[in-house]
């Protein structure tokens, strides 16, 4: 796996969801299944491959921080379902924007200790 590929693509999460929360995605974002931390490339990695990192202190704490991550987006995505734009805003720019930062942190961590 690309660590840094890994970073980008859970960068790009941030726009995704504003265009969701905007109207203007193209993508059908559903909650259950946003929420779920295996099926994107990191958590195919993370469960498959990448386990063989397990005993190492930053694999635990990518495995926890990104499922943090997918929760999070989640709830964004059930806001808007709910129909509140304004509290997946909220959301997006809080908790979401605090639990991307870690899994990206998580991420350069692991890939340093990989090396």
């Amino acid at each position: 796996m690309n660590f840094d590929d890994a970073i980008a693509a859970h960068i790009k999460w941030k726009v995704r969801l504003t265009q969701f929360i905007d109207g203007t995605s193209t993508e059908q974002l559903k909650s259950d299944t946003v929420c779920k931390d295996n099926l994107c490339d990191l958590g195919k990695w993370i469960y498959g491959d990448g386990a063989k990192f397990n005993s190492k202190a930053h694999y635990k704490d990518l495995v926890s921080k990104h499922a943090n991550f997918h929760r999070c987006a989640a709830d964004v995505i059930k806001k808007v379902e709910g129909g509140d734009k304004t509290g997946a805003k909220s959301m997006l720019a809080g908790a979401f924007a605090s639990a991307s930062k870690e899994t990206v942190t998580a991420i350069m961590e692991l890939k340093k200790e990989a090396k």
